[in-house]
């Protein structure tokens, strides 16, 4: 599977889990569950983050090449 393919398939999975969240229960909202995981406890909210941010730079290509390394995704090989 390519990276490209990779992403539209976490993209669609979590928009169809979105749709079901707010037909269902607005709880269930992937944003509400990092809400809560966030106010309770300080290393979810610095992990949420840092995922957060390393996605946005995997995806703009920001990585300076000296970091280049660090990518996560890189790492892990998914693209």
């Amino acid at each position: 599977m390519s990276g490209g393919r990779a992403w539209w398939c976490l993209i669609g999975g979590v928009a169809a889990w979105e749709i079901y969240a707010l037909r269902t229960d607005p709880e269930r909202l992937l944003s509400r569950a990092l809400d809560r995981g966030r106010a309770t406890h300080p290393v979810a909210n610095v992990a949420c983050r840092a995922a957060v941010i390393a996605t946005a730079l995997h995806l703009c290509r920001a990585y300076p090449k000296r970091y280049a390394r660090y990518d996560p995704f890189a790492l892990l090989r998914l693209t």
